[in-house]
């Protein structure tokens, strides 16, 4: 008799665990996605995944992850928030994550890449929420051209300087290749204690010196000579960048440091 209790136990036990496995198998939102081709307001390629959620269940820490060529740069920030772009080989990687997708609601995730090529660009999407429901998504582009400079600047002084003494700076912006740079403005972040003096027509000055060099062909430099007047002695230390619209292909050679001893 106890044995049959005993099995009879073991089966209650068992059914209700292959219940409640069952039960959480189910307890996942069904979802689709649609993977659509785009651009933002100055050309460039978006993509959009407009995920639904068209279960009666929640979709808790919904995710769509975006995998595309690595040589795609990632344009910030993501026009839809919430994107975080990992570059890398073989793949540039796009996670875009919301907190929650209710039912039968739908969101759009959407994303801004610049291509660096015109072989067609893959892009695959895929939506996965933590319950286990999953949907993926695949498109291909034709890219017929692709907008993109690699920029350098430079900067030079007078050195050393002396305390009440003008001297100068002279910033120069170098389009290397590929494309027109558009928008461009050379920046000097001038030293602590030294005055402003003067900078050609079409800069403006603050706490930096702001020139506007507007459109610059590729093979192409513009350079600026800023003056200013140090009232301290000892190392003068000054930065100068530059801001442009058009994607760069290396940001390193973007901005560039120097020092001047500034004699008393």
């Amino acid at each position: 008799m106890s044995r049959l209790l005993t099995r009879g136990c073991c089966l209650v036990v068992a059914l209700f665990v292959m219940s409640f496995l069952a039960s959480t198998a189910l307890a996942q939102a069904t979802l689709t996605i649609g993977l659509t081709l785009g651009s933002d307001s100055n050309g460039e390629p978006t993509y959009t995944a407009s995920v639904t959620n068209t279960s009666n269940l929640d979709a808790p820490n919904l995710t769509v992850t975006y995998t595309l060529p690595s040589g795609e740069l990632p344009i910030s920030p993501s026009p839809s928030g919430g994107c975080l772009f990992t570059p890398g080989f073989p793949h540039l990687t796009v996670v875009c994550s919301i907190p929650n997708l209710n039912p039968g609601e739908s969101h759009d995730f959407v994303i801004a890449v610049h291509p660096t090529d015109t072989v067609p660009q893959d892009c695959t999407a895929v939506a996965t929420e933590s319950g286990g429901g999953q949907a993926s998504a695949f498109i291909t582009s034709t890219i017929t051209g692709v907008g993109l400079t690699e920029m350098a600047v430079t900067m030079s002084s007078t050195n050393p300087g002396k305390v009440g003494e003008v001297f100068t700076y002279t910033v120069t912006v170098t389009n290397i290749q590929d494309d027109d740079a558009q928008n461009v403005f050379a920046i000097l972040t001038m030293p602590k204690g030294a005055q402003f003096v003067s900078a050609p027509r079409g800069c403006t000055h603050g706490q930096g010196v702001v020139c506007k060099l507007g459109t610059m062909s590729p093979g192409t430099s513009k350079s600026v000579t800023i003056k200013v007047k140090p009232t301290i002695s000892g190392w003068a230390q000054a930065t100068a960048g530059m801001l442009f619209s058009t994607p760069d292909r290396d940001f390193t050679n973007n901005g560039v440091g120097n020092s001047v001893w500034i004699n008393p």
